[in-house]
């Protein structure tokens, strides 16, 4: 894969039981077509504890890094790859 742009901008993830079917960023969406990795990260930042999911999806529309605080469900665009 080449480059990854890093955003922040919130995103939400849909699901069919476990499997990722839709990102939606805005108003658009995009269509999940494949898993290609996830990972988790755990840790202490600023003493608090954080533990993410990080899962990288391709889409009809390109290939999307998300994370989802696993505190609080929300998920968040980490990266976009070029």
């Amino acid at each position: 894969m080449g480059m990854i742009k890093r955003s922040r901008r919130d995103t939400e993830v849909r699901f069919e039981g476990d499997r990722p079917t839709l990102l939606i960023r805005g108003k658009q969406s995009y269509v999940v077509k494949e898993v290609i990795e996830q990972w988790d990260v755990r840790g202490t930042w600023w003493g608090n504890e954080r533990h993410r999911r990080y899962v990288t999806l391709r889409t009809n529309q390109g290939t999307f890094e998300v994370a989802r605080d696993m505190k609080t469900g929300k998920w968040s665009l980490a990266g976009i790859h070029d």
